[in-house]
């Protein structure tokens, strides 16, 4: 079965209002199997939803509305599907008792414009609007069905939840499994040639890969008709496949990079210090954002200027002279010395250029040396990173927790 969503609300085509409902709604429906094909969206015209609904009812068996039944006149939706339907409007007094007894419990009069509301479609099954005014509609007509339910999310998600999906699990003749593979050390394009064959010959299983700076995530949703052991079983073997394939670049089933760096760490009780540039700060947010993180995480320094790093860290200012802020021998100082003041086991140093400006032929914005220092030992990366200022910021956290994770692997198999 496919599906198309209809947000309607001319706010929705403006840059004052994201439209959201969507996205919730496509993660439901993965979950009984159901692919959501299209999206439109629609301003408050009673024609432009007729035709909407037209191409919708041409291609899709169930067709998911929201936005358009509030009180007010632009709020059309109503009877734009009743016209195309070919249906009437009728008045149900129960509706508008129920509206006029929420406004009556916070001491005020229903106003006359929510009568309109009492209004639902022939035919069509009521749904309950625990939040707000607006009742919702179920309907099936000729093959195809309609879920009709207010805009606000608010509203709808709850609406969505208890009535549409118990509805949708009858009509879907599918169980679902899913899971989400995350990668770092690796682009979009290597993972996705490096599973190319997997996916192609995967069963009863959809494989998306999507990029985000640093990270790439393998969504798996398998399905079966039989049981929901029998999906299980599906996506199981495609994921142990996968991760065969992409071996230690595969850090979770789900967690946060961080989240893995962390539980290493407490686990052989080993501690953490660090000495950021041009990440300003981002690598210790995006390691005290795990709870409990003070088990590991001693303390960061943000070393921004040459200054800084002379003073702070010690590093020798006619090293910074002669190499340049940016370089290696600066970024395995940095996370030397923060090691030695923080006395942990591990310190990791960051220097780059996060631009827009800043770059030079020789360092280019982009640049962005990393070091890890343990007793014993360090590692240093010269990175290359492209992107916004942010991305680049981001990428390089990211690639030092990687780094840090890759090593602590190493040793455990030691």
């Amino acid at each position: 079965m496919r599906a198309e969503f209809i947000g309607i609300g001319s706010e929705l085509l403006t840059s004052l209002k994201p439209e959201t409902n969507s996205i919730y709604i496509s993660q439901r429906l993965e979950e009984v199997g159901i692919k959501l094909a299209f999206k439109t969206i629609c301003g408050d015209h009673e024609e432009d939803i007729i035709n909407a609904l037209k191409t919708a009812r041409s291609r899709v068996q169930l067709i998911i509305i929201t936005g358009g039944l509030g009180p007010t006149d632009d709020d059309l939706t109503r009877q734009a599907v009743s016209k195309f339907l070919g249906k009437e409007l009728i008045f149900k007094e129960e509706i508008v008792e129920r509206i006029a007894g929420r406004y009556r419990m916070r001491g005020k009069e229903m106003p006359e414009i929510n009568i309109r509301q009492g209004f639902v479609i022939d035919g069509s099954e009521i749904i309950p609007n625990p939040v707000g005014t607006a009742p919702g509609m179920w309907i099936e007509e000729s093959g195809t069905y309609f879920a009709i339910l207010p805009g606000p999310p608010s509203e709808m998600i709850p609406m969505f939840d208890s009535f549409i999906l118990p509805k949708l699990r009858e009509i879907s003749p599918f169980y679902i499994s899913k899971c989400v593979l995350k990668v770092a050390g690796l682009t979009e394009s290597e993972v996705d040639s490096l599973i190319s064959e997997i996916s192609r010959r995967a069963r009863s299983t959809n494989i998306s890969v999507l990029a985000s700076p640093g990270i790439i995530e393998i969504h798996i949703i398998s399905r079966s008709k039989k049981s929901i052991e029998d999906s299980h079983s599906i996506m199981e073997e495609v994921k142990n496949k996968i991760k065969e394939v992409l071996g230690e670049n595969v850090f979770s089933e789900g967690e946060n990079l961080e989240e893995v760096v962390g539980k290493l760490l407490r686990e052989r009780g080993e501690t953490l210090s660090v000495a950021e540039s041009c990440t300003g700060g981002l690598l210790s947010s995006k390691i005290t954002d795990v709870p409990g993180s003070s088990d590991y995480f001693q303390r960061g320094f943000i070393v921004y200027s040459n200054l800084a790093k002379i003073e702070s860290l010690g590093i020798p200012k006619d090293l910074i002279e002669k190499e340049g802020a940016v370089s290696q021998p600066v970024a395995k100082l940095m996370a030397k010395k923060v090691r030695e003041i923080s006395r942990t086991t591990y310190g990791i140093g960051i220097t780059g250029i996060a631009g827009p400006g800043g770059g030079t032929p020789d360092k280019p914005v982009g640049t962005v040396h990393i070091a890890i220092s343990w007793e014993g030992g360090e590692e240093h990366t010269k990175n290359y990173f492209f992107g916004t200022r942010e991305q680049i910021r981001t990428q390089s956290a990211i690639k030092a927790l990687d780094m840090l994770r890759r090593h602590i692997l190493k040793e455990m198999k030691k």
